[in-house]
Parts: C-alpha cells; sequence; structure tokens
C-alpha cells in the first residue's frame, strides 16, 4: 500500500520535462535540413546564452548561445548532441554547430 501511496505521490508532483525550440535549434534544423537534404529536428533540453559583445574578423557577435539535447534525423535513431550558435543580434543566429556526444 506504501508503494502504491509513493507512486501516486511521485506521478502527482512529477514535472514534465518539455523540449522546446528556441532560435538556435530552428536555425540548426534549416541548416543541417539543407545539409542531410532530410527531416532534421534539433530537440533542446537545457540552452543558455552568454553575452560576447566582441568583434571577430568583420562580424560583431552579440552572443554565444549552447545548450544540449538530441538529434533527429528522419529514418534513424536519434542521437545527444551539445550545440553552439553564434548571434548577430539575441534573435539572429549565422553560425551554429552540432557535436555528437
Amino acid at each position: 500500500m506504501k508503494r502504491l501511496l509513493y507512486l501516486l505521490i511521485i506521478i502527482l508532483f512529477a514535472q514534465a520535462v518539455q523540449a522546446k525550440d528556441t532560435v538556435c535549434t530552428e536555425y540548426l534544423n534549416d541548416l543541417y535540413t539543407k545539409e542531410y537534404k532530410k527531416e532534421v529536428k534539433v530537440i533542446s533540453k537545457k540552452e543558455h546564452i552568454d553575452k560576447y559583445e566582441q568583434k571577430i574578423g568583420d562580424k560583431f557577435i552579440s552572443s554565444v548561445a549552447y545548450g544540449v539535447g538530441y538529434i533527429k534525423i528522419k529514418g534513424q535513431k536519434k542521437i545527444k548532441i551539445t550545440y553552439l550558435c553564434l548571434m548577430e543580434d539575441c534573435t539572429k543566429p549565422f553560425w551554429g554547430y552540432v557535436i555528437p556526444r
């Protein structure tokens, strides 16, 4: 009976983890869909954005977005990843990369 009560408490108070689309993951979806010529979905589990505000070459980088999640390529298993995006402003990435873990 105790196990049933504990299970009920866990189910009631457990928070569902929601994967969300961000500007960075949308950019990576488009980038890798074009590269693989298949539907690619990058799902973020946790993402951070750090202010950088420096110029590299002739590009100004306002911030760096990075996170962990997974990538799903149509017809394949999902793969755990770490990803990185350089942002011109907080809403427009211009470079991104996915690193399999």
